[in-house]
């Protein structure tokens, strides 16, 4: 895989998908915030605080979606939180989180929940710039990622060690990944565990 291309790109490429309660944009966020009807019952405006829990993957683009749904209801407040898609399936189920940000498929055990695509993106693998290497085969990264491989030196010649960083359980980068190059969790050798992107 190429650090500096869309190379580096996996091939299967995972739709994004938002989880929600039917109508919860249109009705449900009236029901969010009793205080706010008492003070202004006469009004037909949109009111209260919508939360979004889930994917930081998602969050972004969910965050860009929140300012605009604000802008046109000005008293909705839409919260975003990230805490991966575990977290959205759980916060969605329960009514913690009125909509759960997940970046997968949803599992069989999960089709009771209704899923709506919002965007399309992969996953890429990538390494230091200071680092030479250009390309690795998918045998290459799983002999990393597996800890059978610790050091540059077979693939470049350098000799320095490799620092493998990987997803938190839960993750759905880490569930893509693990899909992908046929993997369990268990196999996963990683020196750094990160959970949101923005640690990465």
């Amino acid at each position: 895989m190429n650090k500096n291309s869309k190379k580096n790109r996996m091939k299967k490429h995972q739709k994004f998908t938002l989880l929600t309660l039917i109508l919860t944009l249109s009705l449900g966020i009236q029901n969010c915030s009793q205080s706010s009807q008492k003070t202004s019952q006469t009004s037909n405006e949109l009111q209260g605080k919508l939360i979004l829990t889930g994917s930081s993957t998602v969050a972004p683009l969910a965050a860009e979606i929140g300012k605009r749904f604000e802008s046109e209801h000005p008293n909705v407040r839409v919260d975003v939180q990230t805490g991966g898609s575990s977290r959205g399936i759980a916060d969605a189920r329960t009514g913690v989180g009125n909509i759960g940000m997940v970046s997968r498929r949803l599992k069989e055990q999960e089709k009771d929940l209704q899923s709506f695509a919002i965007a399309r993106d992969g996953i890429g693998i990538i390494v230091n710039q200071d680092n030479s290497v250009n390309t690795l085969s998918n045998q290459q990264i799983i002999d990393i990622y597996t800890g059978k491989l610790d050091n540059w030196q077979p693939i470049n010649a350098k000799d320095a060690p490799i620092t493998v960083v990987n997803k938190a359980e839960g993750r759905s980068t880490l569930e893509l990944f693990l899909e992908y190059f046929q993997l369990k969790n268990q196999d996963m050798k990683a020196s750094v565990v990160i959970g949101d992107n923005q640690q990465g």
